[in-house]
């Protein structure tokens, strides 16, 4: 069975702030400060940002490989069909679903802007960007953060699965806070310049170490600290 969830927390805001430096920079000296990719366009990034939704990297990669064979052009991807663009996308699942939602955004940006590309958004305060972003169908906050942290270098916090998950069990969120909102909790808990770190350092954790089934508390040197390790039932003792 899976671990329970861990209970509410109780550390107040200056408490969270100091649990999540003492996590950003404990998971540096386990994983090191992650590279960042080369700056691809802000457009080409949300496309892969929303090929990525519920499949692997693998997938995700295979999918937009094959979107950009089929349309080299994303002025050619606007005025295919969606089905034309789920043909193309078929490997990264949900192809009918993610085909229609590229197909609507690159048509309204076309529309909205007479060209097909989102430099423009390099201007923009975060606030202003990720609202422009996420007024469309399909594009949540993660996937805005995800998209100007890589393509505008951004120091925006994005919290997908994994990261809710450790969040809550270390008790910097609440058990009822949904990922979506728990951006505006832990953003501002984040040591300032280091939200592409601590992003990319967490999701190697939580696939390593604090994983969703069966997480390896022994290996975690924040677990005395930790809401979820205290909610554990004592181990039984040998020969017990």
């Amino acid at each position: 069975m899976p671990p329970k969830a861990s209970p509410s927390s109780t550390l107040d805001f200056r408490s969270k702030k100091r649990l999540t430096r003492r996590l950003t920079n404990h998971l540096r000296e386990r994983f090191g400060v992650p590279s960042r990719e080369a700056r691809a366009g802000i457009l080409d990034a949300l496309i892969e940002t929303l090929l990525s939704q519920s499949t692997t990297d693998h997938n995700r990669d295979l999918a937009f490989g094959g979107l950009k064979r089929r349309f080299p052009a994303w002025e050619e991807a606007a005025a295919a069909r969606p089905a034309g663009i789920a043909a193309a996308i078929r490997q990264g699942g949900l192809a009918n679903q993610k085909a229609a939602r590229i197909s609507s955004f690159l048509r309204w940006l076309k529309r909205e802007r007479e060209e097909l590309s989102l430099e423009f958004l390099h201007d923009a305060p975060d606030a202003e960007a990720v609202a422009l972003l996420t007024r469309h169908k399909g594009i949540g906050v993660k996937t805005a953060y995800v998209t100007l942290m890589k393509a505008s270098s951004r120091d925006l916090f994005p919290v997908d699965v994994h990261i809710h998950r450790i969040a809550r069990r270390l008790g910097l969120i609440g058990p009822r806070v949904t990922p979506e909102k728990a951006h505006g909790e832990l953003g501002p808990l984040v040591p300032p310049g280091r939200a592409h770190e601590l992003h990319m350092n967490l999701l190697a954790f939580g696939r390593t170490v604090c994983t969703a089934r069966a997480p390896r508390c022994g290996e975690c040197i924040l677990r005395r600290g930790c809401a979820f390790y205290r909610s554990l039932p004592p181990a039984p003792k040998a020969g017990g």
